[in-house]
């Protein structure tokens, strides 16, 4: 299975406007998959790499589009980040308690 994570940058403003969370894509086809993302968020300008132990590998792409503002008739440059995983990531939780100390 395939997973996908993508992250919505205002390139305008230069700010991260949010992102999706790792989630199972509808498809195992990368070609396919590149080509709904491409429809969804526009033209692609970059791959994204990694550097690993095998070499610089590309885990993704980053497309971009002008997107119109929803308070506001203007538009931005909207980024979209989007990453590939074998599977979900593993989340380790950890607790702190602001437990009150005894008195002795």
């Amino acid at each position: 299975m395939l997973y996908l994570e993508e992250i919505y940058v205002n390139r305008t403003e230069s700010r991260m406007i949010g992102g999706s969370g790792v989630y199972e894509t509808y498809t195992e086809d990368r070609g396919e998959l590149f080509r709904s993302l491409q429809q969804e968020y526009g033209r692609c300008v970059s791959k994204i790499y990694i550097d690993t132990e095998e070499g610089t590998q590309a885990i993704g792409w980053v497309f971009v589009k002008r997107t119109p503002y929803t308070d506001v008739p203007e538009t931005y440059l909207q980024e979209t980040w989007c990453t590939l995983h074998e599977k979900p990531p593993v989340v380790h939780e950890e607790c702190f308690y602001a437990a009150e100390k005894a008195e002795a």
